[in-house]
């Protein structure tokens, strides 16, 4: 009895662990089908998430496809809108050559020559006078002076022309038993003919000055005529003149000749600029000279001490 008490109590103990072992198992087993069942969700999960990308993979990846189709598309106009722009262009420049080239032709080829006549008759109207063209202005001088000495006097005449730039045209020298008279015929640029006049004028005793104007258009270098005539002194003395004594002709020759040298004077006096810088040059001039010969006698005089 207590051998089948032992062996009942050991194959109680032997049933309880054999169904704490069942137990064990099947908790294991609920364990592992739980992890499977994780598993399975994870992996849905993780092919779902997969799916997802992939479909935006594939939808951005049609996306990009468009657009570069989009892109290409229009490079593809762009190329074309240059070809069209470049043979547009070219063109244009063909058909400019061909334009300028007709030009050119046309220039060379001579125009036919037409003559219009067109009659027009006034019945009531008068005709009208076209309107006169200006006239260049000319003034003509005319000038005659008495001078004490006649040879002098022609000598200042054409000095005086010459400093206005004139030029002489004719000269006359009339003389009789007691006068003599000198013609001058010159002509003068219109600027300077108003200075010449004034001038003459102061040579002597005036007589007689006439001016003439024409025109009405100022021409400085327009050339103008004048004439001068210069009266002397009597060649041969009166029978007063005889009678005088040689001291009172002397005076009066004295007197001429001062006529003379004021008129020279006069005639140089507006070249007194020239005279000064000579006499500032030759004063220069003259005290370099002093200075290169002054030192060879200073060293002459140290040789002697």
């Amino acid at each position: 009895m207590f051998v089948l008490s032992t062996l009942t109590m050991c194959k109680k103990a032997d049933l309880e662990q054999a169904n704490n072992t069942i137990a064990s198992a099947d908790s294991l087993f609920d364990k592992a089908s739980e992890s499977v069942e994780k598993f399975d969700s994870t992996a849905n999960s993780i092919v779902d998430s997969v799916n997802l990308k992939a479909k935006d993979l594939i939808r951005n990846k049609e996306q990009n496809e468009k657009a570069f189709e989009d892109s290409k598309n229009k490079i593809d106009s762009i190329g074309e809108n240059v070809e069209k722009f470049k043979k547009e262009i070219e063109e244009k420049k063909i058909s400019s050559n061909l334009d300028s080239i007709k030009n050119s032709i046309k220039k060379e080829i001579p125009k036919p020559v037409t003559k219009t006549v067109n009659k027009i008759v006034y019945r009531d109207k008068p005709t009208q006078n076209p309107e006169p063209k200006p006239v260049s202005i000319l003034k003509k001088g005319y000038v005659e002076i008495n001078v004490d000495d006649i040879a002098t006097g022609k000598y200042l005449v054409q000095q005086q022309v010459r400093k206005y730039d004139g030029i002489i045209k004719t000269e006359n020298l009339v003389s009789n038993d007691e006068f003599q008279t000198y013609y001058i015929t010159a002509k003068v640029p219109l600027q300077k003919f108003d200075y010449l006049v004034e001038e003459l004028a102061d040579l002597g005793s005036l007589k007689n000055k006439n001016v003439e104007i024409v025109g009405d258009e100022y021409h400085q270098n327009k050339m103008c005529d004048i004439e001068i005539i210069l009266y002397g002194n009597k060649i041969h003395p009166t029978v007063d003149e005889k009678g005088k004594s040689f001291g009172s002709k002397s005076l009066k020759a004295i007197s001429s000749g001062w006529n003379v040298i004021g008129s020279i004077l006069l005639f140089l006096l507006p070249f007194w600029p020239v005279f000064l810088i000579g006499a500032i040059l030759y004063y220069f001039y003259k005290k370099k000279n002093n200075k290169n010969q002054n030192p060879p006698d200073n060293n002459d005089s140290q040789e002697n001490v």
